[in-house]
């Protein structure tokens, strides 16, 4: 072959390999995008909690755009997940529900993800922690355009957050985390995977722009805190003012939901996690790049407050209604930042977007071609956050699809929002709920009967929209 010795000549005569691509890679931006699972909008103390305690996250949201309507594109995890690899709507893709470890549904191998947009612009990629869109290794993030990958599970939960993340009774469990076989006793999963993602940010190329996806395991079940901070937030909690029975809830449906956040396990995984987020800002900082780095932080869903039986999930959402695995604005209104100092100025944004928008948006913001046939359900943010366009004035349309129960207590159901109007159809049923979200965000006051005209021109819409995106 003749090509080795022509590059060899190339080097020899000290012509530079690409300089004009290798100038436009030094002024790319990285992105790091923090996801975390199962974190609702109020456990955020900028959210409005004041038993949880998150100053540096409270730090980020103040120092970008802190959108107050952001929602995921699903009430549960795996949905939520492929949306945001994909930029479409999960019954697009097919994944309308969390996948069990033992299913064959799993992320289309035919999607461009996200990962392979950034790899294809010459960015290196990396994903570490919970996937949960196909266990088989052609479904791997490592398959699916992340160069690096580590502590991806099978499952949808770690078996454990203590050492040695694992279930020691089934040595192939699928929520056992990988690769961590080297920690010690003390070492929580949180902090580990934190302490990969910095390890790895030091170890990078630096000729290349990175995009590092952290997807935590946290604050997803099983409740095991960090144990140094619990005593602090069972002192917390004795100390409040009026204080309501620890654990009370109120009824939604057959579930119970937890009318307090009063879980001192929960607060201290919520501070634990809100450390670790700090400790990245941190080496963003050292390292010098902060500046030239676009942080995104959201979650997948709303936070887990019901339960079916007798005893609430671990967290409320109030004022929003119910939680994650239902369509109410608890289980998918989420804490979402975006922060690029410099470049994205500190903004609250109160119009409606969801996890679809941001796979256009980090393209657009790191001036890499639109994929308009990929990320078809998404619209890009980047003109909006960076002040240079505004978004259309047209009411936008965003719709959920869930057809399954749920542990939580969720009836199979279908939301759509247009403008201030949502309305929820619960499938088993037929029963129509109408809400106007700018005068009671909480979803107390149904006005399907006094609306009859905007519920059915909405149900309409809703059921076109799905007939055709499923």
């Amino acid at each position: 072959m003749r090509y080795p010795i022509y590059f060899a000549l190339l080097l020899f005569m000290g012509a530079p390999f690409f300089p004009v691509e290798a100038k436009e890679m030094a002024d790319k931006p990285n992105v790091l995008l923090i996801f975390i699972d199962d974190l609702g909008k109020t456990d955020i103390g900028i959210e409005g909690s004041s038993f949880y305690e998150t100053p540096r996250i409270d730090a980020l949201a103040k120092s970008g755009a802190r959108f107050t309507q952001f929602y995921s594109a699903h009430p549960v995890c795996s949905p939520t997940r492929a949306a945001l690899m994909t930029g479409k709507m999960p019954q697009r893709l097919g994944i309308t529900d969390w996948i069990r470890p033992e299913s064959d549904v799993a992320l289309p191998q035919s999607e461009v993800t996200i990962g392979q947009a950034f790899q294809e612009a010459g960015y290196h990629t990396a994903y570490l922690g919970k996937w949960h869109l196909g266990h088989k290794p052609q479904q791997h993030p490592a398959a699916r355009g992340f160069d690096w990958t580590k502590g991806v599970n099978h499952g949808g939960q770690p078996s454990s957050y203590y050492f040695p993340y694992k279930n020691p009774q089934k040595p192939d469990a699928p929520n056992n985390v990988p690769d961590f076989e080297k920690c010690q006793p003390e070492d929580y999963l949180t902090d580990v995977l934190t302490s990969s993602a910095i390890e790895h940010l030091q170890q990078r190329d630096r000729t290349r722009p990175f995009f590092l996806c952290l997807a935590h395991y946290a604050v997803h079940t099983p409740i095991q805190p960090p144990k140094n901070l619990v005593e602090k937030y069972q002192v917390k909690l004795a100390t409040q003012k009026n204080p309501k029975s620890p654990g009370e809830g109120i009824q939604e449906g057959s579930a119970i939901s937890r009318s307090q956040q009063d879980h001192p396990a929960y607060a201290a995984m919520v501070e634990n996690l809100d450390t670790q987020v700090g400790r990245l800002l941190d080496e963003l900082k050292t390292q010098g790049i902060l500046d030239q780095t676009i942080v995104v932080f959201t979650s997948d869903n709303g936070g887990l407050c019901t339960l079916n039986g007798k005893s609430p999930g671990p967290t409320c959402n109030l004022p929003l209604r119910a939680g994650k695995g239902w369509t109410y604005e608890g289980g998918i209104r989420i804490p979402t930042y975006i922060s690029w100092p410099g470049k994205i100025s500190p903004q609250v944004l109160d119009i409606p977007a969801y996890t679809c928008d941001i796979y256009p948006t980090l393209l657009s913001l790191c001036q890499i071609p639109p994929r308009p046939t990929q990320h078809v359900d998404g619209i890009s943010l980047a003109g909006l956050l960076t002040k240079s366009s505004s978004l259309p004035e047209s009411e936008r349309t965003l719709v959920w699809y869930y057809p399954h129960t749920h542990g939580s207590g969720h009836k199979p159901s279908a939301a759509i929002r247009q403008g201030p109007w949502k309305l929820i159809h619960f499938l088993e049923t037929d029963r129509i709920e109408l809400y106007h979200l700018e005068d009671d965000p909480g979803e107390s006051r149904n006005l399907a009967s006094k609306h009859p005209e905007r519920a059915l021109q909405l149900q309409k819409e809703l059921q076109k929209i799905i007939e055709s995106s499923s």
